[in-house]
């Protein structure tokens, strides 16, 4: 169970990294003159996001139950994602390592 807010986290940098390939959240999180890496990269990493994330979830509660957190985790981070973009979008970008934080603090306790 210590390792679901990491996974957590994983799953919304994911989210993160996937809204980044669109022109227009890019427009909404970064400044004009802010350079990223090309869309393919950004899925690329997003993907590897979600791997870790579910490997988290599989290695703290197994496979069946697991994958099912997991997908719940992604679910959560989507919604978490849409509901900032809506009402705060300055506060999308420093979400991500305020969880990251908080899952590796909960991963050492």
């Amino acid at each position: 169970m210590n390792v679901l807010l990491l996974a957590f986290a994983l799953a919304y940098l994911g989210m993160v990294l996937l809204c980044l390939t669109m022109n227009r959240h890019r427009g909404v999180l970064l400044r004009a003159d802010a350079r990223l890496p090309g869309a393919t990269i950004l899925r690329l990493l997003a993907a590897g996001c979600f791997g870790i994330a579910l490997w988290q979830g599989i290695a703290s509660q197994g496979g069946e139950i697991g994958t099912v957190v997991w997908f719940g985790l992604v679910m959560l981070s989507a919604l978490l994602l849409v509901l900032l973009l809506a009402w705060r979008a300055h506060w999308v970008l420093p979400a991500v390592p305020v969880l990251a934080l908080g899952g590796l603090l909960q991963g050492v306790s």
